[in-house]
């Protein structure tokens, strides 16, 4: 049983997680995953090339096991921290705005735990619905917390002024890189480079790094949120006393 309402935190059957902790794991979770799962894909020998796409070291073997498990838990706790940050915020906020971010949060990690399962050596098309699901949402999502709450903490405030303009900025690198590749391609040559990737090497080698500082931005912005839950803990403890 679940109690995702508590004072300063969830409950999970007798265990409580309290909200910075919660906001903590939304971006090391998913962090410590990718960063292990691309690791051993790398010295397995099982990478095409260096550098590679995050996704592409969701490749059968223990990387698959690490990738999927820790990403699909992601995707979960990253719904969490979207309900808790409107649960814990919604009487100092702009109320709309906060709850489309909820919202925002809610498509992002869905898309996540989805992406978990979605495969792009099996699942291409689904894995670039979830991908895109998760990078543009995921920015969206900093971008309306930023406004919905006036009264944030300072250090919040910079850090998800921080992770939109680096998110911002890798992903329209990323996009246009990519699209310059393919561009002239025919819809068979484009299907054929997109699978195979080898043909988009050198593409790839500005666009794979762009994704990295991508998700490093939207890590950024998860962070962000930590500072003000933080916040409304103590406060919710101080009320007890």
């Amino acid at each position: 049983m679940i109690d995702f309402k508590g004072k300063g935190g969830i409950s999970i059957g007798s265990k409580f997680v309290n909200d910075s902790t919660l906001a903590r794991l939304g971006w090391a979770v998913p962090a410590v995953t990718l960063s292990l799962a691309m690791l051993i894909h790398w010295l397995s020998g099982d990478a095409r090339a260096v550098p590679f796409f995050i996704s592409e070291s969701d490749y059968p073997g223990l990387q698959r096991i690490i990738f999927t498990s820790g990403v699909f838990i992601s995707g979960f706790i990253i719904c969490t921290v979207s309900f808790r940050m409107w649960w814990t915020q919604r009487q100092d906020c702009r109320p709309k705005l906060l709850f489309i971010s909820m919202l925002c949060g809610f498509y992002t990690g869905i898309n996540i735990s989805l992406m978990a399962f979605a495969n792009m050596y099996d699942f291409l098309e689904l894995h670039v619905f979830t991908a895109l699901g998760v990078f543009q949402v995921g920015m969206a999502w900093a971008l309306v917390s930023h406004f919905a709450l006036p009264n944030a903490q300072k250090k919040g405030k910079m850090m998800r002024w921080l992770a939109m303009v680096v998110s911002f900025i890798s992903f329209n690198v990323m996009s246009a890189t990519l699209a310059g590749a393919v561009k002239g391609m025919t819809t068979a040559e484009r299907q054929d480079a997109l699978t195979q990737l080898t043909p988009l090497q050198s593409a790839i080698d500005i666009a794979a790094p762009a994704e990295y500082f991508l998700v490093i931005g939207l890590f950024i912005a998860l962070a962000s949120f930590e500072s003000d839950m933080q916040v409304k803990e103590i406060i919710g403890q101080d009320s007890e006393q």
